[in-house]
Order: C-alpha cells, then structure tokens, then sequence
C-alpha cells in the first residue's frame, strides 16, 4: 500500500503530503527488490562480492555485510526536492525510519517500525496526535523511500553491485570508505552511484541518481546505542481491515 493511499488517516495530510514529496523527489520508483522484516534482510548477505578487497582487506559485501549485527542509530540530511532528514535506528531484530521535514516552523514525521511482532507505519508531527497501522510488510512500507530499499538490495543481492574504492574521508566523526558503485543487474530507474560506510559497515553517505533527479544523503551523527524505548509505538496501531 503506497503512502499515497494513505488519505483515510484524519488529521494527518500534513505528514502525507511530505511522504509524496519523498516519492516525487525520486520520480515515484523504487528498486525491485524485496525488503524483510529489521535486520533479517542482512542476513542474506554474502560473504564475497564484485568488488575486490579494500583498504581494511575487506570486500565491498562484508563491509556491507558488517552492518547486520550493529546497532546503531544514524540520522542523515537530504539534499534534493523536498529536502529533510531521515533518521535510520537498527537493534537486530529491529528497525525503524524516520522521515522528517519542516516547513513555516510545523514539523511532519512519518516513521516505519520493523519489529518482529510486525511492520507498523506512524504518522505525527507539530499539533498532530500520533497514528500508527499495521503493514503487511517491509517492503510495501518503504516503496517510496528509494534510499532505504537501494540499500536492502545490495544488503540481499551484493553479487548484483561492482564496487570500486575511491576515496577515505570524516563524515559525522567516523573514516568512511568510499565506494563508486555500478549494478550488473536493471534497477528501476536508478543510477549508479557513491556509498560511504563506517568500519562497522554503516551507511554514511549515498549519492545516486534517480528518475525525479539525484538523491543526496549524507550522515550528521551516528550512536552506536540505542534503548529499546525508541523501537515502542508511539500510539495503538490500528490493522487495515480489522474493526
């Protein structure tokens, strides 16, 4: 269920619209690829890829693939159409995304929960009582959040992606290793790109173009703690089809 068909939740169109502005920043598509529930979808990660051994002796996947049992909480500033902040939380096996974006001084949040009980997207923001609803899964929660689902593919599918060590460099207090990065396979319509990661295997920085024009997203804090607080619901969930 698309976040456009999200419009029977009363009291949140503030929160909806910038949940477009998500998918119209990146042309409304998505990779093809299907996302499991937190950290299960690193899981599947291999332990070789395209890309050969980096600085750290390290290939591309196990870099990638390190992130499957951190946990950590990174909170990335966007740069294009409709730019905000996400803020990316994983306790294995948990997860969450959040999607923020102010304007006229009214912030609007819409956050997605990976728990293992199930998905939940919640919307809230300035003088907008929480809302939360259960979703069939992760992968239709995230289908207009290219970022996330671009990194739930290579976390699958690292075979697919030839990766090239270009460049170290400081980004929110961590040495970052930089990677040029070119699927072998179509993915929708987008491009290739440059993806920075911490030693643990975090995503610091994605750059990659996309059908509504380039995405650009880079981290401004990391912690590699996080409470089991910030993974609870901020309100009931209510179940689509369920009274």
């Amino acid at each position: 269920m698309p976040y456009g068909d999200l419009v029977v939740m009363r009291g949140s169109s503030a929160v909806l619209a910038f949940a477009l502005v998500i998918a119209a920043s990146c042309g409304g598509t998505t990779p093809a690829v299907t996302a499991t529930n937190g950290a299960t979808a690193t899981s599947a990660v291999v332990a070789t890829a395209s890309a050969g051994p980096s600085a750290t002796g390290a290939s591309f996947g196990q870099i990638i693939g390190a992130a499957r049992t951190s946990e950590y909480k990174v909170t990335y500033k966007l740069s294009a159409a409709g730019a905000g902040e996400q803020s990316w939380y994983f306790k294995p096996p948990k997860a969450r995304y959040d999607f923020s974006t102010s304007a006229g001084g009214q912030t609007s949040t819409v956050s997605i929960y990976a728990l293992p009980d199930g998905t939940y997207m919640c919307f809230g923001g300035t003088g907008v009582a929480a809302q939360c609803i259960g979703m069939s899964g992760l992968d239709t929660a995230l289908q207009q959040n290219p970022a996330a689902l671009f990194q739930q593919s290579m976390f699958q599918h690292p075979e697919q992606f030839n990766a090239v060590l270009v460049e170290t460099r400081q980004i929110a207090g961590q040495q970052a290793q930089c990677f040029d990065v070119k699927a072998t396979v179509t993915i929708a319509t987008l491009g290739d790109g440059r993806f920075c990661y911490s030693p643990q295997g975090i995503m610091l920085l994605q750059r990659f173009g996309a059908g509504g024009g380039p995405l650009d997203m880079e981290a401004t804090s990391l912690s590699t703690t996080v409470p089991d607080a910030d993974f609870a619901l901020p309100a009931k969930a209510t179940i689509i089809g369920k009274p």
